[in-house]
């Protein structure tokens, strides 16, 4: 498991991080694609996703990198993952960023357990510098996306057209600079510009992509003695590489039994988080506003605040929990209709909760089009639910009529949150 260091590290690197983590990183779902810049100005394609019937349609304003500028280049990933999430918009317009096919990185000549092993062991596993793939450009759907990868077969035709040394001189400049419309993109979309609903939806999707894999690797390496390190390197948090290496170094420096000591700028920091901490916890937040007493807020039996729709959930869940119990089907019964009717019901009022806290609070920060993206998915999910419930009403594992009245509290509290999504939009 990760150390308090560790984990410290990987938060405080995570804010300088964040646009990185945004931007889309579809690679490893990558079947095949095809780029073409023959037409200067301009870089047309179409990329096919795994799991994915209609490819991505590629229709950027720019060039690529001077070693594929004026080519067209194709690709073919050897071992693609099938997408199980919703893609990203298949019409792909935008600034292109940096597209080229030679991008220097060290990749293993052996597996990438085998070469951890022989770092942990002081040895040197062999290696060799390889061109890797990159393509990057910013959609004006769904933001920033990035396919990299040195595992892919290529081939790149003759160039119709080159830059000449004076251009790409200039092209050095403006990405220097900052001053190529990929960079204005990105700057408008990260300071200024404020996002949609649509945005948020693609950043909570590609969230969910990420975390997929996660779970895909820690499933893999749990067992693994160098889990932490082989997960970091195959999910390109080098930050997290480099605290682990630091981790490692004071293991190493510091003698057995003796405690380890952290940098001056971590013990600074631990000392603000316990003072954050400790004032946090004396805080006194402010009362709701009263004049949204029932309609952004309502008071439950022991007195605390929560939107009146995650109460109406909060109730029928622990009221179908409890009839459940009493019946004597859950949590012992093993039906899996039945799990997935509870688990539903429970995911439905934990997200409405993380959903509706900022409305039931009155936080000044809340953002409308972001609450409106996370009631979208609660949607998602609470219609599967419903369409779960016929199935166990099958089953007679409680009256119809009992049945029957949790499947209609759904409605309702879809119901209300289809009103809510509407006054929301009309702020």
């Amino acid at each position: 498991m990760l150390d308090r260091f560790v984990i410290q590290a990987l938060v405080r690197n995570s804010k300088f991080r964040l646009r990185f983590v945004m931007a889309w990183r579809i690679h490893e779902h990558v079947l095949r694609g095809r780029i073409d810049n023959r037409a200067r100005g301009r870089v047309t394609g179409e990329i096919w996703l795994a799991g994915i019937d209609q490819p991505l349609i590629l229709e950027l304003r720019g060039d690529c990198a001077p070693d594929v500028a004026g080519c067209e280049l194709s690709f073919e990933n050897p071992s693609p993952i099938p997408m199980t999430t919703k893609p990203p918009a298949l019409q792909q317009r935008g600034p292109a960023g940096d597209i080229t096919a030679a991008r220097k990185v060290r990749v293993f000549d052996v597996p990438i357990e085998e070469a951890l092993a022989m770092c942990r062991r002081g040895e040197t596993p062999p290696e060799h510098m390889a061109n890797s793939l990159y393509l990057e450009w910013f959609s004006e759907r769904c933001g920033r996306v990035v396919i990299e990868s040195a595992d892919y077969h290529l081939q790149i035709s003759e160039p119709a057209w080159r830059f000449t040394r004076e251009e790409i001189a200039e092209r050095d400049r403006r990405v220097a600079e900052n001053e190529t419309p990929f960079a204005v993109a990105i700057t408008e979309d990260g300071e200024s510009e404020e996002w949609d609903e649509l945005r948020y939806e693609q950043f909570l999707r590609e969230s969910d992509a990420r975390t997929e894999r996660y779970g895909r690797l820690l499933e893999k390496y749990k067992n693994h003695p160098d889990s932490e390190r082989i997960i970091a390197r195959e999910m390109g948090w080098t930050w997290l590489e480099e605290a682990l290496d630091w981790q490692e170094q004071q293991k190493e420096q510091c003698p057995e039994g003796e405690k380890e000591k952290e940098p001056e700028d971590l013990q600074e920091e631990t000392a603000e988080d316990d003072e954050f901490e400790e004032e946090l916890e004396e805080h006194e937040f402010p009362p709701p506003d009263p004049m949204r007493e029932g309609i952004d807020w309502i008071r439950d039996d022991d007195g605390d605040i929560s939107h009146p729709i995650c109460k109406r959930a909060h109730d029928a869940l622990h009221a179908l929990l409890d009839e459940l119990k009493a019946a004597g089907h859950f949590p012992k019964e093993q039906d899996e209709q039945l799990g997935d009717f509870v688990s539903g019901y429970m995911t439905v009022s934990a997200k409405l909760a993380g959903a509706l806290g900022g409305i039931t609070r009155g936080d000044d920060f809340f953002d409308a089009a972001m609450v409106i993206a996370w009631l979208k998915r609660v949607l998602e999910i609470l219609n599967k639910t419903i369409a779960t419930a016929e199935a166990v009403n099958e089953k007679r594992f409680l009256p119809p009529q009992r049945l029957g009245y949790y499947r209609n509290e759904l409605f309702a509290i879809r119901e209300e949150i289809l009103e809510l999504i509407a006054r929301l939009r009309g702020q």
